[in-house]
């Protein structure tokens, strides 16, 4: 089985969750959340971590970290094995507590912090267990709106609240009014995920390509090779236009050099990693009319030698113009 990509590096921010084996239940009472928030306290002390947000389901749960220190992996292994040692003693059971390895989403701070706050601080809400996020105990929230234990000090609310406001009641009170906006949305921020671990701007993705390029490459984790490879639209049409001797507004023109516009459409999607719908943007077309043109691209390729030979020259340009 593929690894899944662990990219570690000072100040990173992750959303991290694991869920139990088969999907069974890792919480089976109170005690078992106390000794787990008491594990997450325990383990800031020893591996130097700020916790901005949690939510303690019952067969999952949810963390929103950051690493000084650029050991999110350890941090992790240190969690979920001291909480699967507890739960086994405790409950006379053996084996597998969590189904395989924790997932670990790089998270861009800047787009994306009180996003995934209100979404963590709403799982309670989404899944029907309470219909106000105050009323579940076991997240951060009751922190953020300043209804809190003392149990509650691993969670570091204020570069979170910072955001709505300078004046603390302030900032608490927009927070609130934010997160309970969010009630009843269907909107997922996880769903904007980039291969399975990165969740951000185009600025952000394109500052960890730059540092995944400096990594050694490795066969076991497809992430890598998915990742460095992305180039942005813009410079696709822009080395499409360079090697076919065209303007823009020809290469992106419908009717002549027809050939050449479906050469850079294909290349488009198949470098940026970019969903049909916005790639018909750049070409004036639908993203159903995307995938006809893909299809015929890729049945050209397979029968044309001479036509896969221009691709791959085009590929390593970009790959070239990238770095």
């Amino acid at each position: 089985m593929a690894r899944p990509l662990r990219l570690e590096f000072k100040g990173a921010f992750y959303h991290v969750t694991s869920r139990g084996n088969l999907r069974d239940k890792i919480f089976f009472d109170d005690k078992d959340r106390e000794k787990f928030l008491e594990i997450l306290r325990r383990t800031k002390e020893r591996y130097v971590y700020v916790l901005h947000s949690y939510a303690l389901m019952e067969n999952h749960y949810h963390l929103f970290l950051e690493t000084p220190r650029a050991n999110v992996s350890q941090i992790m292994q240190n969690i979920n094995t001291s909480y699967t040692v507890y739960i086994n003693k405790k409950h006379k059971r053996f084996g597998h507590l969590f189904q395989g390895r924790f997932k670990g989403i790089i998270v861009d701070k800047e787009t994306y912090l009180i996003v995934l706050s209100r979404y963590i601080h709403l799982n309670p809400v989404r899944a029907g267990i309470v219909k106000n996020p105050e009323d579940y105990k076991w997240t951060s929230y009751r922190k953020y709106i300043g209804v809190y234990n003392g149990k509650d000090s691993i969670v570091d609310a204020a570069e979170t609240l910072s955001y709505f406001s300078k004046t603390k009641t302030a900032a608490i009170k927009a927070y609130r009014e934010f997160v309970e906006e969010g009630i009843g949305e269907r909107n997922n921020p996880l769903e904007d995920v980039e291969v399975g671990v990165l969740l951000g701007s185009k600025k952000f993705m394109a500052q960890i390509r730059r540092m995944l390029r400096r990594r050694k490459p490795d066969e076991e984790i497809p992430q890598l090779k998915i990742l460095r490879e992305i180039i942005p639209v813009d410079k696709v049409i822009k080395v499409c236009c360079n090697y076919y001797g065209k303007k823009k507004e020809e290469l992106l023109k419908k009717g002549k050099g027809k050939e050449e516009r479906q050469t850079a459409l294909y290349l488009s999607k198949i470098m940026s990693n970019t969903k049909n719908i916005e790639i018909g943007r750049y070409f004036g077309i639908k993203g159903s009319t995307v995938s006809e043109a893909l299809k015929r691209v890729e049945t050209r390729i397979k029968r044309d030698k001479k036509f896969q030979k221009e691709i791959e020259a085009l590929k390593k340009q970009l790959i070239i113009v990238e770095q």
